[in-house]
């Protein structure tokens, strides 16, 4: 009977760790999808950008949003002591913010307790270096928050360039390689003079999406072009694009 629960017991084990497994796997490939999109368009790569906002619905002391921030710091390879601090934590305000910046990576994190039952915690990262260690990031920055938060929600955005202003045919034939590689359906678009905006669904990214007039949303692309700077910019983005462009 022993041997019966320690078998039963090892492949409960294992099947556990062959769907978590299997669950890395997956959100990979979704954003190695995405970066294969961003391929695509040719662009120079200027920056990436994630952003999460995480909800936190029990009663959180200063020194655990501390150690949060502290912990977020060092799983994304950095070190404590390159932590510049600043706090505001009285009677009608507590907030701790916290802020790392090297030459290629900014990391700023802003923890706000409302009240016993609500307390908010933003992580900000923005890389100017290497767009492809995005899947790393995104992962840890997953796993780290998960772990105590109620809520999470992560925006991704990669942004390129073009050194010249291009043709409305030539953005057409961007956003269409985009939608292609991103097995992706076109929801709602805005156009103007030099900018473009679209959302879309894509089958790629399902698990990740919000509501927008009725319909499912999970990609955006934005491209402009820029006078001051005389190039065209182009933002791939996973729910919505959340900068200013």
């Amino acid at each position: 009977m022993k041997i019966v629960k320690l078998t039963i017991s090892f492949f409960a084990l294992m099947l556990a760790g062959m769907l978590i497994s299997y669950a890395d796997i997956k959100s990979n490939n979704e954003y190695e999808q995405l970066i294969q999109a961003f391929n695509s368009t040719q662009a120079e790569f200027k920056f990436y950008n994630i952003k999460a906002n995480a909800e936190i619905n029990h009663d959180i002391s200063k020194n655990e949003m501390t150690d949060m921030c502290i912990e977020v710091i060092n799983n994304l390879g950095l070190e404590e002591s390159n932590i510049k601090w600043e706090e505001n934590w009285n009677k009608s305000e507590k907030q701790i913010y916290a802020q790392v910046k090297t030459q290629e990576k900014s990391i700023s994190i802003i923890a706000t307790k409302k009240n016993n039952k609500e307390s908010y915690i933003t992580v900000d990262i923005l890389e100017n270096k290497v767009y492809k260690s995005i899947v790393d990031i995104y992962t840890i920055l997953e796993n780290t928050l998960n772990k105590h938060v109620s809520q999470l929600n992560i925006n991704t955005c990669i942004s390129g360039e073009y050194t010249k202003k291009l043709k409305i045919k030539k953005y057409d034939d961007i956003l269409e390689k985009i939608l292609y590689n991103m097995n992706a359906e076109e929801i709602d678009r805005v156009e103007e003079e030099n900018f473009i905006s679209i959302t879309a669904y894509s089958e790629v990214l399902h698990k990740n999406y919000l509501e927008y007039l009725g319909n499912k949303i999970n990609l955006n692309i934005g491209m402009r072009y820029s006078e001051d700077d005389e190039k065209t910019l182009i933002y791939i983005a996973t729910p919505i694009i959340k900068l200013d462009y």
